[in-house]
């Protein structure tokens, strides 16, 4: 039987022990930090805004995404990463929706493995009456432009301030003025961004995974969102 040197037999169980070490104290922290940030949590988040958790894992935490078993696991061929939230109510007289959709599925195939991801997170509120469509944009964000979902041609709002840090589009110039008294508000977002879509009916604010308004980002600032969306469509539409 060969001699081989100590260390050739002690590597790789010093590499195996370090791996663990370094996984039991990755997950600490993150149960650390779900415990910090655990009103980010989406029934403690639901209680704290005045709406009712209709659908999903309450102990879901936005903010610490990977506190969640399922998305810490990932995905596999025969179970997806779901997470479907909805909570719904009325804070400020206006009824209000939050609807929260990440979903991975996972193909593998002979030599290549395929990902499907579904992602959709906004803030709604409806109006009672109908008003024109319009969509809000930050004309700059930490993290890039933010991409217009409407095709529509910008109008100023006759606030200059408003002007300068949001871009709004809309055929009504009456809308757009109405909105430069209403945008003010919306500037508590500005290490977020703000993307607002009116279509029509209701007042979205969209946030997003990757990209400005990022979902963490946005739910720092939940109860301002809440007061300004429910604002403006009520001001649109009653």
């Amino acid at each position: 039987m060969a001699n081989y040197p100590i260390w050739v037999l002690i590597l790789p169980i010093a590499a195996l022990g370090y791996t663990l070490f370094m996984r039991t104290q990755h997950k600490k922290k993150t149960q650390d930090y779900d415990q910090q940030y655990a009103n980010f949590r989406a029934g403690e988040l639901a209680q704290r805004l005045g709406l009712q958790l209709l659908k999903g894992d309450p102990t879901y935490n936005f903010l610490v995404t990977h506190a969640n078993q399922s998305v810490a696991r990932g995905a596999t061929d025969s179970k997806a990463i779901n997470i479907d939230i909805e909570m719904a109510g009325a804070p400020f007289g206006v009824p209000l929706t939050f609807r929260y959709l990440y979903r991975v599925e996972r193909e593998s195939g002979f030599n290549s493995t395929t990902y499907k991801t579904w992602f959709n997170c906004r803030m709604v509120a409806t109006a009672k009456q109908a008003f024109p469509p319009f969509e809000v944009t930050s004309r700059n964000t930490p993290i890039g432009r933010i991409v217009r979902e409407q095709t529509l041609p910008e109008a100023p709002t006759q606030n200059p301030a408003v002007d300068a840090e949001f871009q709004v589009t809309t055929h009504e110039p009456a809308l757009a003025q109405l909105l430069g008294q209403l945008l003010p508000e919306f500037s508590a977002f500005a290490s977020a961004g703000v993307h607002l879509l009116g279509d029509g009916q209701q007042v979205s604010y969209v946030m997003n995974q990757s990209t400005a308004p990022l979902v963490p980002s946005a739910l720092y600032f939940a109860e301002v969102m809440t007061h300004a969306l429910s604002n403006v469509a009520q001001r649109l539409g009653g």
